[in-house]
């Protein structure tokens, strides 16, 4: 192998060894970003349910927990068995 060939194999493999790094710090980036994302979105879910539970309107439980009406009442009808 000349030292042409051994330069050229030991770049291509540390381009794929840095990579590969960096795809995996991307891809963990995402995703604790999307899991923060869901787990705020599960804790509204939470409040509303509990807020419902409590008697609230469905009006006053979608602006305490920052959801849309329409997300409410289909919790509503969850909590309803319906």
């Amino acid at each position: 192998m000349t030292i042409a060939e051994q330069l050229f194999k030991e770049g291509m493999e540390k381009g794929i060894r840095e990579g590969i790094k960096e795809g995996m710090e991307e891809g963990l980036q995402k995703g604790l970003q999307k899991g923060l994302q869901e787990g705020v979105i599960k804790g509204k879910k939470t409040t509303a349910k509990n807020l419902l539970k409590l008697g609230l309107p469905i009006e006053q439980v979608a602006k305490a927990a920052e959801l849309s009406v329409e997300e409410v009442v289909q919790l509503k009808r969850e909590i309803e068995g319906v």
